[in-house]
């Protein structure tokens, strides 16, 4: 894919919000150990990146990452940490650090006419939504927390997640309004805790030769 070089630098604003602060960080301070949630899940994926060029989606897989979510349910709220890498050699630069982190808190409300509202405070910029109540679909909206002159002002996250599966599926949306401009699909496969009866790894060992072979 071929893009000028301008439009590859309007790019770097794409998570500027995630790299905002990177000297203090993008997680909330607190003094002493987190409460327990009631579930962690850790889901591990790859995202593939797409911009909307004349009217066609187009591939863009210099800007193609792969991610980890460490993702903390707790009764009423959910927090997140998104941990994303480009590494790709022909990544620019553009679209921010090769390596990002940033911070979700889905505070959850009610269960009204079977939809849970949510309301969103996230390292991008604070938004809301909406989930069913068994949390396999969400709709998500954030108001991106980027200059003016960024080409994008709102991000749009659809969530869909496949428990018996394991996998969890997104497309998060850059648009400018109702307007698209890039567009990203996310699969992850989940990685719950999990005790093992023996060391799932090995390393091969020598193969011991007999002292009567040995001998000769």
């Amino acid at each position: 894919m071929t893009v000028c070089t301008s439009t590859l630098a309007t790019l770097a604003l794409i998570m500027l919000a995630g790299c905002h602060g990177a000297d203090a960080g993008v997680l909330p301070t607190e003094a002493g150990a987190p409460p327990q949630p009631e579930l962690t899940l850790v889901w591990v994926g790859r995202g593939q990146t797409e911009r909307l060029v004349d009217g066609t989606w187009q591939r863009a897989p210099s800007f193609d990452y792969e991610f980890t979510v460490e993702q903390r349910r707790y009764a009423d709220h959910w927090e997140s940490v998104k941990h994303l890498r480009r590494r790709h050699p022909d990544y620019d630069g553009s679209a921010g650090p090769r390596e990002q982190t940033m911070y979700f808190r889905l505070d959850l409300g009610g269960v009204a006419g079977d939809v849970v509202p949510v309301a969103i405070a996230s390292s991008l910029g604070r938004g809301d939504g909406h989930a069913d109540p068994d949390f396999r679909t969400a709709a998500l909206r954030l108001h991106a927390d980027v200059p003016r002159a960024a080409p994008f002002d709102t991000y749009r996250i659809d969530q869909h997640y496949d428990y018996e599966h394991g996998v969890l599926t997104e497309t998060v949306a850059l648009d400018e309004g109702d307007a698209p401009w890039v567009r990203n699909h996310e699969a992850a496969v989940l990685f719950a805790p999990h005790a093992f009866a023996e060391p799932p790894t090995r390393q091969p060992r020598p193969t011991a030769v007999p002292p009567s072979q040995a001998a000769r």
